[in-house]
């Protein structure tokens, strides 16, 4: 076979450092939009993101010459450069060292895609750290595996 096809599709879900809170609207559309760029550079399609005020999620196809990994530091890298350059930064912003990476298939793209969008609302029944335990929790990831 002369190419390689690939599609590997990778729920993100990273926070900020001691949980700082991005409270404004507009920031967090900012925030979205920066990193959506962020990963049309990289060569990654954004399928779906949202960011709340302690967490981001992103749905993202990536491309078979970047590891999961990789995306990860090079998002959350350029990301917190990004927010340390704007005038209105009070402090030195940084994320948590660690995230969550969760493969989705295709069929659930759709469904993925809709509870990330649908964040706000999502959250009005359930923060955030009970959320990722749930994550963890559906993927047979234990806390202490890491």
């Amino acid at each position: 076979m002369p190419h390689s096809y690939t599609s590997i599709n990778i729920h993100y879900v990273f926070s900020p450092h001691d949980r700082t809170c991005f409270d404004s609207v507009d920031t967090r559309k900012h925030i979205n939009n920066y990193i959506r760029g962020l990963c049309h550079n990289l060569g990654c399609v954004c399928l779906a993101s949202f960011v709340m005020p302690d967490h981001v999620h992103l749905l993202l196809r990536i491309p078979a010459k970047m590891s999961v990994a990789e995306v990860a530091q090079k998002v959350k890298g350029n990301t917190s450069r990004h927010l340390n350059t704007m005038p209105e930064r009070n402090g030195r912003f940084v994320w948590q060292e660690g995230y969550g990476a969760f493969s989705c298939s295709q069929s659930m793209l759709e469904v993925v895609g809709t509870y990330i969008r649908n964040q706000e609302e999502h959250h009005k029944r359930q923060n955030f750290q009970d959320e990722f335990l749930s994550l963890l929790q559906r993927h047979e990831i234990s806390p202490e595996d890491s």
